[in-house]
């Protein structure tokens, strides 16, 4: 959901310095890894706000399991400089996890 909003921010951002009206706007989705040290619970919530398309969450070993390798994933992902790499788009796409709603009659990029 952070990375949802900031990302509607900047592009606004970019907008507004280009003498444009802003277009973007999040959307408000959740996907979150959440670790009690040896166990954790995982939940998506598309959108966060009710009223959800999606709720969906589990618990278990394997979310400790998942916290620490995204947590080495995204330490990586964000030293190398990318913020969004093109597999990770593509993979939250195919879940049907986007950051920006997509803009009727209006600019997207």
């Amino acid at each position: 959901m952070i990375e949802s909003m900031v990302t509607a921010t900047a592009r606004n951002i970019a907008d507004l310095i280009a003498n444009r009206e802003p277009t973007h706007e999040a959307t408000w989705n959740a996907v979150c890894l959440a670790d009690f040290g040896d166990s954790g619970v995982a939940f998506v919530a598309l959108p966060q706000i009710p009223p959800r398309n999606v709720n969906w969450s589990s618990q278990g070993y394997w979310v400790h399991l998942a916290k620490v390798g995204f947590e080495k994933y995204f330490l990586r992902k964000i030293r190398s400089g990318s913020s969004e790499p093109g597999y990770e788009r593509f993979v939250m796409k195919k879940l049907g996890i986007e950051r920006l709603k997509p803009m009727a009659g209006k600019r997207a990029s």
